[in-house]
């Protein structure tokens, strides 16, 4: 076995002690692709998951949503600056101290939109116990709620403040600039033309990719709801394997030729301090070193489900990580990036 089998080998082998079923993968700088899964897609004695395992990805799903106001500047549609309000008319006029939230505050978590429009503790509790916080939400409730709130901040100013709110009004922008559904716009203008033949909502599945799809775990032996994020896709609703993340991965270190490349571009340079179009920029110690990303990354979480991607650019490789249990591996997967180089 090379160093990297035996590393993803251990990695896999000890996550899944605590958790239910995991692939790790990785990419290397010549494309190649290494894929490692241990524990069981039901306990206890499911099979083992693998590269084609589909998973909710959660808020890696932010990354597509980026890369389609990315797509949608190269080819004119909008700009970064373009106010939200324009695009969606329920939130015209949507801002604080006389700035308009733009499409760059949303993709950068720079709006002032809260993290959710739900209640705190209610939320809070009902991830606790296993219950889907998102179960009564509709798009025209989410627009509602964001045009009665009040922005926590001038739009732009401060630092980012995550929000899953602001990435569902900036899904919805997008489709309705579009034309057509947020999941079906992914689909034409990103995975289709990438390859990501298995990344896709759970209601666009084919028989096979049910078939293919982990069952999600609150605990090691408590099935976990699956999510209602119809009225906000664009912050989390996509599934994935652990291949095709490869491929998304891939498609940003060595962009296609033409508008899809350009957009994967834009994407990923820097449009606040640290952030990208949703991918969070670490650097290599305090300062910026001259052009060069330490790490390009984003990680999910839903129910049943966690995930992370890093990507690390001035290397040309990256490293995957998809659980079907609700534990984090956020930290263990910047680890594996690390060990495997």
């Amino acid at each position: 076995m090379s160093d990297v089998d035996v590393l993803l080998t251990r990695f896999a082998d000890h996550a899944a002690r605590r958790r239910v079923g995991v692939v790790a993968g990785h990419l290397a700088p010549d494309g190649t692709t290494t894929f490692r899964g241990a524990g069981r897609l039901t306990p206890p004695d499911g099979a083992a998951p693998d590269a084609a395992t589909r998973f909710e990805i959660a808020s890696i799903t932010k990354t597509f949503t980026g890369a389609l106001l990315a797509r949608a500047v190269v080819t004119g549609d909008v700009s970064l600056d373009t106010p939200v309000g324009d695009l969606v008319d329920e939130v015209a006029g949507l801002g604080r101290d006389g700035v308009l939230v733009t499409l760059r505050h949303l993709a950068t978590h720079t709006s002032g939109l809260p993290r959710a429009h739900l209640s705190t503790l209610g939320s809070t509790l009902d991830v606790l116990r296993g219950v889907d916080p998102y179960r009564d939400h509709t798009e025209a409730g989410l627009l509602q709620a964001i045009r009665a709130g009040r922005l926590g901040r001038t739009p732009g100013t401060g630092r980012q403040a995550y929000s899953n709110s602001g990435f569902g009004l900036l899904g919805i922008a997008l489709a309705r600039r579009a034309g057509a559904p947020w999941a079906d716009v992914v689909r034409e203008r990103l995975t289709v033309p990438l390859g990501l033949a298995d990344t896709g909502t759970r209601g666009a599945a084919t028989p096979d990719q049910v078939a293919r799809t982990a069952v999600g775990y609150h605990r090691r032996r408590t099935p976990a709801p699956d999510w209602n994020l119809d009225a906000l896709p664009g912050a989390g609703a996509l599934l994935s394997t652990a291949g095709d993340q490869l491929g998304w991965a891939d498609a940003h270190l060595r962009p296609p030729d033409g508008e899809l490349g350009a957009a994967l571009r834009l994407a990923v340079a820097e449009h606040a301090p640290h952030i990208g179009l949703a991918w969070q920029r670490t650097w290599r110690g305090d300062e910026r070193p001259a052009g060069k990303d330490r790490l390009l990354w984003h990680s999910g979480g839903t129910g049943g489900f966690r995930s992370a991607l890093v990507l690390r650019p001035d290397r040309g490789d990256a490293v995957v990580v998809l659980t079907n249990h609700s534990r984090s591996l956020t930290l263990a997967t910047m680890r594996l990036a690390a060990a495997v180089g």
